[in-house]
């Protein structure tokens, strides 16, 4: 299974997910300006030619198993992600079946379903036609944040940068309380995303960073907390994941790299703490190198990635949640009117009430990683998968 992990030789960057630079750069400049558009025309294309478009990936794949490019395969092994494979592993249980597109010799995280004697087809998660049709781009940040606002939901403080010119740079380092962070205005898994900019000079150098996937940028307020994931499914809030970045603590005798290992020692292999370009540039924001000492009882985050992946922590809590979070996160999802939502958050605290602390919405997963719900290391995992296969039958209920 293609399933998250780090990948030796490859962008720090980029985290678990490395993307190839240049094209990505390339498909980022032409897309972006016009996917706020595309949304838009979709709103108003009347519904019949909605209902063509939507049988178009079944009329391609059936096309082309019958010119044999294409299979379909009941190998649930062979599945691309964990979150696919949850979809899966509930749909066995209900007796749906299901089967992954393969083209040649390589698996797609595209699959077909059976529902109700009709085949549906779908990529990773099967979320009805009707909540494909976003009202606005949801992976740009800034008209999420924009959104989320104007409707009082809490979400960071933001500043679009230029695209061209740099004489502005150092006005709008100047207007936030620092720190900051500095991300590419679409994309996820924070991909090039620098946080704790204290400086200009490390403000710049996270722009550098940044442009190396994106022409376009966003400064943000760096909300300080754990780093939280509130998936909605229907409507209504079905799980609540909280991680926190790997940290150490100093002793007054070790450095840095010394620590580093110390913690690796108590961790199998996969969660280790990489000691890469982007951690070295990470501490030195703090004014430390690896080779330092650290003080005595001082705390030391070593990513702005949080996870167990990453050497951190992970507890699925939505029983442990503040109730005051919940109908501001089906409020969100209102916003956004998807029947499946992802929304990142940084809170201080998810066991206090939300109006107590500041705390704010960062991103909108449309294809959310519902897995992380089923593989925390701590808590009591979520069946969110059949929560998703249930609104299919709710659906064909009210159908009839």
């Amino acid at each position: 299974m293609n399933e998250t992990a780090i990948k030796k030789n490859t962008c720090s960057y980029c985290g678990e997910a490395p993307v190839n630079h240049t094209l990505y750069f390339f498909e980022k400049l032409i897309s972006s300006p016009f996917d706020s558009h595309a949304t838009t025309l979709i709103k108003y294309t009347p519904s019949f030619v909605k209902n063509f478009v939507d049988l178009i990936p079944g009329f391609l794949f059936e096309t082309l198993f019958f010119l044999k490019l294409v299979k379909f395969s009941s190998d649930i092994e062979k599945v691309n992600t964990f979150r696919s494979r949850v979809i899966w592993e509930e749909a066995n249980r209900r007796g749906i079946q299901m089967e992954q597109i393969i083209i040649g010799k390589r698996p797609l995280d595209w699959y077909r379903a059976k529902v109700d004697g009709k085949n549906i087809y779908f990529e990773s998660i099967p979320i009805q036609s009707e909540f494909l049709d976003f009202k606005k781009d949801w992976d740009n940040k800034i008209l999420l944040k924009e959104e989320l606002l104007k409707h009082g939901v809490p979400a960071p403080n933001y500043i679009k940068l230029p695209l061209f010119s740099t004489q502005s740079l150092e006005k709008i380092f100047f207007k936030f309380k620092k720190p900051i962070i500095v991300k590419p205005q679409t994309g996820s898994r924070a991909r090039h995303t620098v946080t704790n900019i204290r400086t200009f000079q490390h403000f710049k150098n996270g722009i550098a960073i940044a442009k190396q996937i994106s022409p376009y940028l966003v400064v943000e307020e760096h909300l300080e907390g754990y780093i939280c994931r509130a998936t909605v499914i229907g409507g209504v809030l079905a799980g609540f994941y909280q991680g926190s970045v790997p940290k150490i603590v100093g002793d007054g005798k070790k450095t840095i790299k010394e620590l580093i290992e110390e913690k690796n020692q108590t961790q199998i292999d996969r969660y280790h703490v990489r000691i890469l370009d982007e951690l070295h540039d990470h501490i030195a924001r703090s004014g430390f190198t690896i080779y330092d000492v650290l003080p005595e009882g001082f705390s030391l985050s070593l990513s702005h990635r949080a996870g167990q992946l990453f050497g951190g922590r992970t507890i699925e809590m939505i029983d442990d949640l503040h109730p005051s979070f919940i109908p501001i996160f089906e409020k969100a999802t209102k916003i956004v009117g998807l029947s499946v939502a992802g929304f990142d958050a940084i809170i201080p605290d998810p066991t206090k009430p939300a109006e107590s602390q500041h705390w704010g919405i960062i991103e909108c997963n449309t294809l959310p990683f519902i897995d992380v719900h089923y593989y925390a290391l701590e808590g009591k995992p979520r069946n969110i998968a059949g929560m998703i296969w249930d609104l299919w039958n709710f659906e064909l209920r009210n159908s009839f």
